[in-house]
């Protein structure tokens, strides 16, 4: 049988939901208008995996949206779960400038021709730097050719002899 007709067979008295919420592509309930759409915060999972559940469970908080429930269920969540689980999960943004972390690219397969990148999350098992200078003495202390310190926007003229 599918994980549908499980969570209905065996959990059918369910008032969670959480059988049905728990499956990739869970069906949500026919609210008779989106504006009936709750969500609350799924307590009986750890603080750093929980999500929260559409539907409303008595003595739990009420959210109009999934995102305003993650913020307010799971304020210091560091995982990101919960906004992980929404149908369309927001996009993770550095807050400024100085929150990007530079690392080396992973698209630079040729070391003499290597950069420093820092339009994303850094990759696991790369090491993040502050700066591009940083990154750049750090990955490629040892190429000859300067591309990666020559690729930064103000980079930095050839020491004299």
């Amino acid at each position: 049988g599918t994980n549908a007709e499980c969570c209905a067979g065996e959990y059918s008295t369910q008032i969670t939901g959480a059988c049905f919420a728990g499956m990739a592509n869970a069906p949500s309930a026919a609210p008779s208008s989106v504006d009936d759409i709750k969500y609350y915060p799924d307590y009986d999972t750890d603080y750093e995996a929980a999500t929260c559940l559409p539907g409303k469970m008595n003595g739990r908080p009420s959210f109009d949206s999934m995102a305003e429930c993650c913020i307010g269920a799971y304020p210091a969540q560091t995982s990101g779960a919960c906004f992980a689980g929404m149908d369309s999960p927001p996009t993770v943004a550095p807050t400024t400038e100085a929150d990007k972390k530079w690392f080396k690219d992973p698209e630079s397969n040729d070391f003499t021709t290597g950069t420093c990148i820092n339009d994303g999350p850094v990759p696991s098992g790369y090491v993040a730097y502050g700066t591009n200078a940083e990154c750049c003495a750090g990955e490629y202390s040892t190429q000859i050719t300067g591309a990666c310190f020559a690729g930064m926007a103000n980079a930095p003229s050839a020491a004299p002899s």
